[in-house]
């Protein structure tokens, strides 16, 4: 298992758009991805469990994510994130 935080820069956080973005290539891994933020969370392959959590910028998400591939889970999470 991996887990890595990251602060949110996007004014929106995790909207429809960039949740969408992440589901899309979380659902390419076998690995299991859970976003962790204020208490809440989440499934990285649903679309409607992230974008509940109503994240906004400079909230901190931590994604924890375990499986056979989690290292290319991760480094897609910091595509998404970073971009």
């Amino acid at each position: 298992m991996i887990e890595r935080s990251f602060i949110l820069k996007d004014e929106m956080g995790l909207h429809a758009r960039p949740a969408a973005i992440l589901m899309m290539k979380m659902l390419q891994v076998q690995s299991t991805v859970e976003l962790l933020c204020n208490g809440n969370r989440a499934d990285g392959k649903d679309v409607m469990s992230i974008m509940a959590m109503n994240t906004v910028a400079g909230d901190e998400v931590v994604f924890r994510i375990d499986g056979p591939d989690e290292a290319e889970a991760m480094k897609a999470v910091e595509s998404v994130l970073a971009g």
